[in-house]
C-alpha cells in the first residue's frame, strides 16, 4: 500500500471535475491525502462565452486555453497532479465531433482502457471517483468516461489484463458522482419562488426529470461547505466556459450552500466495511 491513500477522479473535460467533484478534491487535499485528476479530452468543442473573450479568436486554440485554465482551476483546489488522456472532445450526439476519429467517443475502447489502467497502476487510488452509466447527463464524452473508467478500475486488479502497464493494483473503494432527484427538486422549487431560471429546469416532479439519482440509491454525502470559496473559485478559472450571466456566478447568497455545499456520490463497491448507512467520507473504512 502506498504511504498516504489517494482519491483518482477521471472526468471528461476541463471544468467537470470542479462541477461535482470541486469539493471533495479540495477537502482530500486538506486532509492530507493524494489526489490526482485525469480529464479524458481537451474541451476543444465547447462554448466560448467568456467576457472579453471573441469566439472567432479563441476558438482554434480553445485546447490550449482550457489546458491553462484547468490549471488554474486545480491551483485553487490544491490539486497537483493531472494528466489528460488525450483524446479530442467529441461534441454532442448527432455533431460533426461526435464522428472524429480522434474524438473520445470514437476511441478504441481497449486502448483507452489501457490508458487508465497504466495511471491507476501507477498512482494506486484508494479511491476512484467517476460518473453513473448516464454521464450524470447524456453526454457522448461522459457516458464514455463512465464506460472506460469503470471497465479500467477493475481491469487494473487483474495482473493478466494490461500487463504492459504495471504491476496489478486493486482500488479498494468506487464511486459514482451524482446529483439527488431531491436536490433537484429543491433547487428548482428555491429558483421558481424567486422568479430566477434553474439550470435544471422547472420540474418538480422527480418522476420527469431526466438527469440526477434516485434519492434512494445515493450513498455517500461528504460536507464540503468549508470549502465552497475555493470550488468557487476553481469555477471562475474556467473563465471562457463561464459567462457573466452564468448560473454559477450568479446563485444568490442565501441559496450557495444548499448549491455548494454537500457532494453525493453511490458507491459502487467497496472492499472495506462501511458501517454507516449513509456514508459521509469517500475514505471511511481505509
Amino acid at each position: 500500500m502506498p504511504d498516504t491513500h489517494g482519491l483518482l477522479a477521471i472526468h471528461a473535460h476541463p471544468d467537470d471535475e470542479v462541477i461535482t467533484t470541486g469539493g471533495v478534491l479540495r477537502h482530500s487535499v486538506v486532509r492530507g491525502f493524494r489526489v490526482k485528476v485525469v480529464t479524458c479530452t481537451d474541451g476543444s468543442r465547447g462554448e466560448v462565452v467568456g467576457e472579453g473573450m471573441d469566439p472567432a479568436e479563441v476558438f482554434p486554440r480553445l485546447a490550449e486555453v482550457r489546458r491553462g485554465e484547468i490549471a488554474n482551476a486545480l491551483g485553487a483546489l490544491g490539486v497537483t497532479e493531472h494528466e489528460f488522456l488525450g483524446y479530442a472532445d467529441s461534441g454532442m450526439m448527432g455533431t460533426e465531433g461526435n464522428e472524429d476519429p480522434a474524438s473520445f467517443w470514437q476511441a478504441d475502447l481497449h486502448e483507452a482502457i489501457g490508458r487508465v489502467v497504466a495511471i491507476i497502476r501507477s498512482f494506486k487510488p484508494s479511491v476512484f471517483v467517476t460518473y453513473d452509466p448516464f454521464g450524470g447527463y447524456g453526454h457522448p464524452d461522459h457516458i464514455q468516461t463512465h464506460r472506460v473508467g469503470l471497465l479500467a478500475v477493475e481491469a487494473a486488479s487483474m495482473a493478466a489484463l494490461y500487463p504492459e502497464a504495471g504491476p496489478a493494483w486493486r482500488t479498494p473503494k468506487a464511486y459514482y458522482t451524482a446529483i439527488p432527484k431531491s436536490g433537484i427538486v429543491k433547487m428548482n422549487q428555491m429558483f421558481l419562488d424567486r422568479g430566477l431560471p434553474s439550470p435544471f429546469g422547472e420540474e418538480i416532479d422527480p418522476a420527469e426529470i431526466p438527469m440526477g439519482t434516485d434519492d434512494d440509491l445515493i450513498t455517500s454525502l461528504v460536507d464540503v461547505s468549508e470549502h465552497i470559496e475555493d470550488k468557487q473559485a476553481a469555477l471562475k478559472a474556467h473563465h471562457s466556459q463561464i459567462s457573466p450571466e452564468s448560473f454559477f456566478l450568479n446563485v444568490p447568497d442565501d441559496l450557495v450552500p444548499t448549491l455548494y455545499g454537500t457532494e453525493s456520490f453511490v458507491r459502487v463497491r467497496s472492499d472495506v466495511r462501511v458501517d454507516d448507512e449513509l456514508e459521509t467520507d469517500l475514505f471511511s473504512g481505509l
